[in-house]
């Protein structure tokens, strides 16, 4: 199209980019609705919601309160706090999960941007020689050299006639979010495995502790019975069974020594530190009250889990990618212009006329491509399909966790207290066992089998005060931690109700454009092959009956939490 500086043809040219405007505003409106289809899969909440109870198997107290913003405070520990918050400044693996989290944010503005026109400055000069080109010269007098300023700007715009653009910036978002939500997961997966290894080194402190203490008691019968062996009081065989005892005992608090020292290492790569700068200060679990919050409803996990949100966001993500997979099949509509001054002479360059402007405009449609654009369309949709089943794993596998960790807080909350008392019963008979040795009224078999009940009873009682804390924890991680929407809003929050029949719709056309793939399922799951009614070998899969810079420091616990 091409318009002079008349001002019929001006008006005329005006006009006719006024109906090409139009045109193209109700292309844009009217045609995206064309890349949906009926047949196309549900989204990820009305896909699980029908394998979603209305509650916890577990029995649960009543008026229990929510987990709070940082629920690993109400275990009431400031060591506890401190080193949490130190994990969530220098842990490598958070801060890689944040780093990545900017770098799909800027993936998501470059396809952002992919919508807008773009503009460039455009300063030229060029030389040609001979004039008007080679091959004109007859001879050297005729050969002439014709330089050609240029200033102006070039603008480039491809219309988004179908929402190819705006599917792709959709899916580049939902990547963003998703990535967002794998930081959540990161460091809720980070607190919960600080929290737990710090119990657990809490934990085999006092089990060295208290079988040290056994250890001396059992080394001061060990002195008494050479004693007496020497006065003729006790057997060989009396001595010796107390020796091994004392060595068993002795070889077990190596032990736990190596794991306390794994343990305390593996909790200083978690805080980003060298395991020679940690000191922890806190020696029993025995203080430690494992507090108890109410789970809500199995629905909130769809808000609260951020690997849920993850795998909906990732599932939001393949369907846009499928849109935008459809709308290739469609054509590229492209304007380019340039304009500016243009002089062979540099002082004639900012006159009127030398001012110059060009307007082109192009419609491309494939016509052959071999089946790249059909093969995908086929591998988004298949994504689709992979990425709906991995969102209803996800939630799965969510309640799963959740009703694991409520059986364990409450069994193992019961089995602290069985042991504790078996604890206090055990510390009862040794004393009296020692009362009854001194008066000569128990041999050492007898003693030696009251010692070794001792030190079991005291170990397992400190293994399961560990184990109910922990239990505790998992609790907190599989209910999402505290994370919450911040506009209250939750993905999946509505729950629609769920269209069972999507695997049938599988046989049919995945659009208008193109058919699916030669591998169908039926509504029974089993895979066979189109236009053939014998289900392929071991296919019964009956998948749908349930669907920054880093400061060097060195932290010593121990001061800091006394100070």
């Amino acid at each position: 199209m091409r318009c002079s500086h008349s001002s019929m043809s001006y008006g005329l040219c005006k006009h006719s980019l006024t109906i090409w405007s139009v045109t193209f505003l109700f292309l844009l409106n009217g045609c995206t609705s064309l890349l949906k289809s009926d047949d196309d899969l549900p989204d990820g909440p009305s896909y699980v919601s029908k394998n979603l109870s209305q509650t916890f198997k577990a029995k649960l107290q009543d008026n229990l309160p929510a987990p709070a913003e940082k629920w690993w405070e109400d275990f009431k520990n400031a060591e506890l706090n401190l080193i949490v918050e130190t994990s969530l400044i220098n842990n490598y693996d958070l801060r890689m999960a944040i780093a990545r989290v900017a770098q799909v944010r800027a993936q998501a503005g470059i396809v952002k941007s992919a919508e807008y026109p773009t503009l460039d400055a455009n300063i030229r000069y060029s030389n040609q020689a001979p004039v008007p080109g080679p091959g004109y010269a007859t001879d050297p007098s005729t050969w002439t050299t014709q330089p050609l300023w240029q200033i102006g700007g070039l603008v480039g715009y491809e219309v988004d006639l179908w929402g190819k653009k705006g599917f792709d910036t959709q899916s580049a978002y939902s990547q963003a979010l998703a990535s967002e939500f794998n930081r959540q997961a990161v460091a809720l997966s980070l607190v919960g495995d600080v929290v737990s290894t710090y119990f657990q080194v809490l934990s085999l402190k006092e089990r060295i502790n208290v079988n040290e203490q056994n250890l001396n008691a059992i080394k001061r019968v060990s002195e008494g019975l050479e004693k007496r062996l020497g006065m003729g009081d006790s057997t060989l065989i009396d001595l010796s069974q107390q020796l091994i005892l004392q060595k068993n005992t002795d070889a077990q608090v190596s032990s736990l020594r190596l794991q306390k020292e794994k343990t305390q290492n593996r909790l200083a790569v978690l805080l980003g530190m060298a395991p020679s700068n940690i000191t922890i200060s806190e020696s029993k679990v025995e203080g430690i009250k494992a507090p108890l919050v109410n789970p809500g409803l199995p629905s909130d996990l769809l808000c609260r889990r951020p690997d849920i949100r993850k795998a909906e966001s990732e599932l939001e993500s393949a369907q846009a990618d499928l849109y935008a997979a459809r709308a290739n099949l469609f054509p590229n509509f492209a304007i380019t212009g340039a304009g500016g001054y243009g002089s062979f002479l540099l002082s004639q360059l900012a006159m009127p006329q030398s001012l110059f402007y060009n307007i082109t405009s192009s419609l491309v449609q494939n016509i052959f491509d071999a089946g790249k654009r059909r093969s995908q369309i086929q591998a988004a949709s298949a994504k689709n399909v992979e990425l709906l089943e991995s969102y209803a794993s996800t939630v799965m596998s969510a309640m799963r966790d959740v009703e694991d960790s409520l059986s364990a807080v409450a069994l193992t909350a019961k089995q602290y207290s069985a042991l504790d008392d078996a604890r206090v019963h055990a510390r009862r008979l040794a004393l009296m066992s020692e009362k009854v040795v001194e008066k000569g009224g128990m041999d050492y078999v007898q003693l030696y089998e009251i010692q070794k009940i001792v030190l079991n009873s005291e170990d397992a009682a400190i293994s399961a005060k560990s184990d109910q804390l922990i239990a505790s924890v998992n609790l907190y991680k599989s209910l999402g931690g505290s994370l919450q929407p911040k506009d209250g809003v939750c993905l999946g929050e509505a729950l629609p109700q769920a269209n069972a029949q999507w695997i049938e719709k599988t046989k049919k056309s995945d659009s208008v454009f193109v058919s699916k793939p030669e591998l169908i399922a039926t509504p029974t799951a089993e895979i066979s092959l189109k236009k053939s009614d014998t289900p392929l070998p071991d296919s019964e899969l009956r998948a749908m009956n349930t669907p920054i810079v880093r400061p060097a420091v060195s932290v010593n616990f121990d001061e800091t939490v006394g100070n």
